[in-house]
């Protein structure tokens, strides 16, 4: 049975987890058709949700999936509200997962009365995180022409087969290159480096998913006469002559990494320090209530 504090939010219905029946023939089972978002409540307040549910958006009409009231802003944020109260998380910081998938039957067209379901989950964030270790991996990112990467397709086996060979390596994460061998990103988030007073990540023609951390950061270092922003294609060696690096994403933040490869980086880099407070001075200054 369920527990008091698990409960989950299954098609607009506050139920328990152990409630929800997904039938053997749902798309989102068999194919992954589906489209997901993941973020953190901050005691009851969140950042930024409007940009991860415009992207939710985004991947329904990608997909052909029609939005529904129960989908938009002012329901979610009712929906997450209730589930926070239920799970007793309203008090603490939370990681959120929003997550459409599609129902019908066997084929790769989907039918236009396939019926669509929803999920919203949450998790106890924890305060803090380990900084991970890197492998490089021969499995590469799929490329947008293929796969369009601007959205969270719920179809994560290319990030599987990277984190798969990442830990067989000994590592904690995957960083991904792209099939023309420039960096892309880490199977959770986006990657940045700093050498002086530069800063480095991959621009999208890296096959990368833009993420809601990265254009914050790319925001924070723009604006700031400390450091000039370079997007653009990198080689693995480029990051390599780093100072620091780390990864970001709507969860962990800013996370240094420790080593990638053999090579190994400076976890308390100043640089780092400094935009992780602006970071957090941003999103304090912009957490909004979940309730209207």
């Amino acid at each position: 049975m369920s527990s008091e504090n698990n409960w989950v939010i299954f098609d607009g219905s506050l139920v328990p987890d152990d409630r929800p029946v997904v039938p053997v023939v749902s798309r989102g089972l068999m194919y992954g058709d589906g489209i997901f978002e993941t973020f953190r409540t901050y005691q009851g307040q969140v950042f930024l949700l409007e940009k991860h549910i415009e992207r939710l958006h985004s991947g329904m009409e990608l997909l052909g999936m029609n939005l529904t009231s129960k989908l938009e802003i002012r329901a979610i944020k009712k929906s997450v509200y209730q589930l926070l109260q239920k799970n007793q998380l309203q008090e603490t910081n939370a990681i959120i997962r929003l997550q459409v998938w599609r129902g019908g039957r066997r084929g790769y067209h989907p039918q236009e009365n396939s019926g669509l379901h929803f999920s919203i989950t949450t998790s106890v964030c924890p305060d803090e995180f380990a900084y991970p270790t890197l492998k490089s991996v021969d499995i590469r990112r799929i490329p947008s022409q293929s796969l369009p990467s601007k959205v969270k397709l719920t179809n994560g086996i290319n990030y599987i087969l990277a984190a798969k060979e990442a830990h067989a390596k000994g590592a904690d994460e995957a960083l991904m290159l792209t099939v023309d061998d420039f960096v892309s990103e880490t199977t959770i988030g986006n990657i940045f480096w700093v050498k002086g007073r530069a800063i480095f990540t991959p621009d999208e023609a890296c096959d990368l998913i833009p993420g809601i951390t990265r254009e914050a950061i790319c925001n924070i270092v723009g604006q700031s006469d400390q450091w000039d922003l370079h997007k653009g294609r990198f080689q693995l060696d480029h990051v390599f002559e780093a100072d620091a690096v780390w990864m970001a994403n709507s969860v962990r933040e800013l996370l240094p990494i420790k080593s990638i490869d053999e090579r190994t980086f400076d976890v308390n880099s100043a640089a780092v320090e400094k935009l992780k407070q602006a970071f957090k001075t941003l999103r304090t200054k912009n957490l909004e209530s979940l309730i209207e």
